[in-house]
């Protein structure tokens, strides 16, 4: 079963900001989110400390901070900034 890929309007904002080659590969990233909220094979995913089900992926220096809801089957992308912005 696939996941929802729900984007938070400031994520989706973010996206726009973004370099042409970094929104490529995050709009690729968000499309395997819906088969497999959690791809380690395809980029560098980290397990938030101090959160539940909230990871991090890195593009460059671009992050996704995402929660996934496994009961609802959907993936909530909180965040995407440049890494300086990302953790403030």
């Amino acid at each position: 079963m696939l996941f929802q890929v729900i984007i938070s309007r400031r994520a989706r904002n973010s996206i726009k900001r973004l370099p042409e080659h970094y929104k490529r590969r995050v709009i690729e990233l968000l499309l395997i989110f819906r088969e497999n909220p959690i791809p380690a094979e395809y980029c560098d995913i980290k397990k938030l400390k101090g959160y539940t089900d909230t990871y991090r992926v890195r593009i460059g220096d671009v992050r996704i901070i995402y929660e996934i809801l496994w009961n609802l089957k959907k993936v909530h992308i909180l965040l995407i900034e440049r890494r300086e912005r990302a953790y403030l």
